[in-house]
C-alpha cells in the first residue's frame, strides 16, 4: 500500500514541488491517508488531512431538519487547496447517509460542489466493514487496490486511445455478452473521453479534473432516447441483487426482473429522482492491472470489461439529471460500433480499426 500512495502522489496527482494537497478521508483509510502525506513531504510539497469520523455523528443526535452550512474556514480551505486526494469518507458508504441524515448529506454536497472543477483525485478505499459484508476478502481487496494503481499509465492511456479511436468513429454501438445482454444505442455528436488515472490532463487541457481511483476506462454519453434490447446485470453485490434483467425502449428501462433481490432494485430506483431510468453511459474498461473481484466500481475498470449505467450522465456530457449513477459491469462483452468491432469476448481486437463485422 506504500506503494500505492506513493504512485498516486508521484504520478497521478502530479504534484510539483511547493504545491499544496488536501487529503479527505474516513477514520478507516486514515493510515493510508497517512501514506499520502509522508508521500506529499517527499515531493516537498505541502500537505493537510482533513479525517472524518462519522461514528461520532451517529451518537450525536443530529435533527432532521437542521441545515447545516459549510463554515467560512472549511470553504476557505477548500478553495485554496490546489490538488484534492479524496478517500471515501464514509465506512459503509451503502448505509451512511441514511444513518447520518440529510443535513450531512448536504454537507458533504456542499465540500463537492467547493471542490468541483478543481483537480481531483477520488480514491474508492473501502473499510473491511464494507467489503466483507459483499463476500470480498479485505485482503483481496487491498491487493487489488494496490496491482490497479501501481501501473503504467502510459500503457493504459495507449490502450484507451486505441479503442476511443474506433469507438468515436461509429455512431451506432452494438453490444452482447454471454448472459445475455444484447442492447443497441446511438452515440452520434458524442465526445468519447478517456480516464487514464492521472490529472496530466487536467493540468494540460483542463479535461478531466475528476478522476477516479483505480481508473481507467473510455467512457461517452448514448443518445439518451436511443437504447433498444436487453441488458443483463449478473450481480449487484452491495445491493444483493442477482440477475438483473433489464429492457429498454426508446432510451428507458421499462422492465425488469431479478431471480434475486428484485424488491431491492425496485426500492432504490423508487427513491431515485429524475432520469434514473435512463441509458447513461457505455464505459469500457483499460487497466490491465485491475483483476474483477466482484465489486462493480473496481471491475469496471479491468481490461475485458465494459459496463452500462443509467441515471445522471451530465458530468460524462449528457443530458440526463438524476439522483443516481448506477453501472452494471458486463464480463467478456462484445462491442461494436457501426461495422467496426472494439472488443470481441472480453479481448481488445487488434488492428480493429481495419477490422469490420464481416470479417
Amino acid at each position: 500500500m506504500k506503494e500505492a500512495a506513493r504512485s498516486i502522489v508521484t504520478r497521478t496527482s502530479c504534484l510539483k514541488k511547493g504545491s499544496n494537497a488536501l487529503i479527505i478521508c474516513g477514520r478507516h483509510n486514515s493510515a493510508f491517508a497517512e501514506d499520502l502525506m509522508q508521500e506529499c513531504y517527499a515531493e516537498h510539497a505541502s500537505p493537510h488531512m482533513w479525517v472524518f469520523d462519522e461514528n461520532l455523528l451517529k451518537s450525536a443526535n443530529i435533527p432532521e431538519d437542521l441545515e447545516i452550512k459549510l463554515p467560512e474556514h472549511t470553504r476557505s480551505l477548500l478553495q485554496n487547496s490546489e490538488v484534492v486526494i479524496w478517500l471515501t469518507q464514509y465506512e459503509n458508504p451503502k448505509t451512511a447517509p441514511d444513518e447520518l441524515g440529510k443535513a450531512i448529506c448536504a454537507f458533504w454536497d456542499q465540500v463537492y460542489g467547493t471542490v468541483k472543477g478543481k483537480p481531483l483525485l477520488l480514491v474508492s478505499l473501502l473499510s473491511a466493514k464494507s467489503v466483507e459484508t459483499m463476500g470480498i476478502g479485505h485482503e483481496e481487496y487491498l491487493m487489488g487496490f494496490a496491482e490497479a494503481v501501481n501501473v503504467d499509465y502510459d500503457r493504459i492511456r495507449r490502450t484507451g486511445l486505441e479503442i476511443a479511436a474506433i469507438v468515436e468513429k461509429g455512431e451506432l454501438i452494438h453490444v452482447i455478452d454471454p448472459n445475455g445482454t444484447d442492447l443497441t444505442f446511438s452515440i452520434k455528436n458524442r465526445r468519447v473521453g478517456i480516464e487514464v488515472g492521472t490529472l496530466e490532463d487536467c493540468f494540460s487541457t483542463g479535461r478531466e479534473c475528476e478522476v477516479e481511483i483505480p481508473a481507467g476506462e473510455v467512457y461517452v454519453a448514448p443518445v439518451e432516447n436511443s437504447a433498444y434490447g436487453t441488458l443483463v446485470a449478473n450481480e449487484l453485490r452491495d445491493f444483493d441483487v442477482e440477475r438483473l434483467v433489464m429492457k429498454f425502449e426508446e432510451g428507458r428501462v421499462v422492465s425488469y426482473e431479478a431471480e434475486k433481490g428484485e424488491a431491492s432494485f425496485h426500492e432504490l430506483l423508487e427513491k431515485a429522482s429524475g432520469d434514473k431510468d435512463r441509458i447513461a453511459e457505455l464505459g469500457i474498461g483499460i487497466n490491465y492491472g485491475m483483476k474483477p473481484i466482484g465489486l462493480r466500481i473496481y471491475d469496471e475498470k479491468a481490461l475485458g470489461t465494459a459496463h452500462v449505467a443509467i441515471g445522471d450522465n451530465v458530468h460524462l456530457g449528457g443530458t440526463s439529471n438524476a439522483s443516481i449513477h448506477i453501472d452494471f459491469v458486463l464480463y467478456e462483452p462484445t462491442i461494436r460500433a457501426d461495422n467496426r468491432v472494439v472488443m470481441e469476448h472480453g479481448q481488445v481486437v487488434e488492428n480493429s480499426s481495419t477490422r469490420n463485422a464481416s470479417d
